[in-house]
């Protein structure tokens, strides 16, 4: 089914979902490869810092 055949509704749910989404990817990634982080801004750090 296109993408596009989806009401306006929907597809901005689908899309915020696959930002939702890659959000928590990026954080399961930084999180497996660190382990543990002292206090929330260090977490927030390694997240956002490529």
């Amino acid at each position: 089914m296109p993408f596009l055949a989806f009401d306006v509704e929907i597809r901005r749910v689908i899309c915020s979902t696959n930002a939702i989404e890659s959000i928590n990817a990026r954080i399961r990634k930084a999180v497996r490869a660190r382990g543990h982080f002292p206090n929330e801004a260090a977490a927030l750090t390694c997240v956002y810092l490529p």
